[in-house]
């Protein structure tokens, strides 16, 4: 893969990009006292580390498209999403929400709608509903992919919903495995010809996905990359900033993120968005 080329200028522009995708920006709640960029040093950095990123919070309210991609054994489709990044208020800057409008609510089987509540303290909450068409009667028919979304579930099944039927699960999106009890930095690496560290998060789970391990760009704080393990470590899934490009005085940016049991990749696309001068 050719190294991530990103201009000065561009680099405000990433950050948005993925506050899009994860919610995240460059302003920090927390006080500014550095994270440390040591390589193989002791847990307590990698919870500082964790820290910083959770404390990295919206400034501005935000609605932006973009388009799921998604390609599998079973062929390719693709579904438009409308991306709603809501700051906290007042006494309540350590919260925000990131809304993902999936599908066209003007269409026979409406819209889905999920949402991701975040937190500074505490690991992020999860809703998932389906906006009915404007006109005529509501359909009770998700669309081809999607999962079943009748009755209310619990917070450990909504995490692992989907966004649209795709790669993306909302705790994925929502960043969850920075609030594991273990973070450790576990070396410096390049990643998309840039230098990261690299932040491994253990669940203390033995099933499922039990650690991550993520890079994180030295410079601009972001992540770049990551992977996702069992108790085995065998890779499950992997997330990448595919590509990031400067047309004119817009910017347009796309994530991966790769399923290696079933064999499926959904990319989520950003496109037309202003460069912050």
């Amino acid at each position: 893969m050719a190294p991530l080329v990103i201009p000065k200028v561009l680099r405000v522009a990433l950050g948005l990009a993925l506050i899009l995708a994860f919610g995240l920006t460059h302003r920090s709640l927390a006080a500014d006292g550095g994270t440390g960029s040591q390589t193989g040093v002791p847990s307590s950095e990698g919870q500082l580390l964790a820290r910083h990123l959770r404390t990295l919070v919206p400034q501005e309210p935000s609605t932006h498209r973009a388009v799921l991609r998604m390609r599998g054994p079973q062929g390719r489709r693709q579904v438009p999403v409308t991306v709603l990044t809501r700051p906290g208020r007042g006494g309540e800057a350590d919260r925000w929400s990131v809304e993902y409008r999936a599908g066209d609510p003007d269409s026979e089987e409406g819209c889905e709608v999920s949402t991701i509540h975040y937190r500074i303290d505490a690991a992020p909450t999860y809703q998932q509903e389906r906006v009915p068409e404007v006109k005529g009667t509501p359909s009770s028919r998700p669309p081809a992919g999607s999962p079943g979304l009748e009755g209310p579930s619990p917070k450990a099944s909504l995490g692992d919903r989907p966004i649209a039927g795709g790669d993306f699960l909302l705790q994925e999106l929502g960043m969850e495995f920075l609030h594991w009890p273990e973070q450790r930095i576990r070396g410096r690496e390049l990643s998309n010809g840039r230098w990261c560290r690299v932040l491994e998060s253990r669940s203390g789970k033995t099933e499922g996905a039990v650690s991550v391990r993520s890079w994180i760009d030295e410079k601009l704080d972001v992540l770049l990359s990551a992977e996702v393990y069992d108790s085995r470590q065998h890779r499950l899934k992997q997330f990448s900033v595919t590509q990031f490009r400067e047309q004119g005085d817009r910017w347009s940016c796309s994530v991966s993120m790769v399923d290696d049991r079933r064999g499926t990749k959904t990319e989520l696309s950003f496109d037309g968005a202003a460069i912050p001068r």
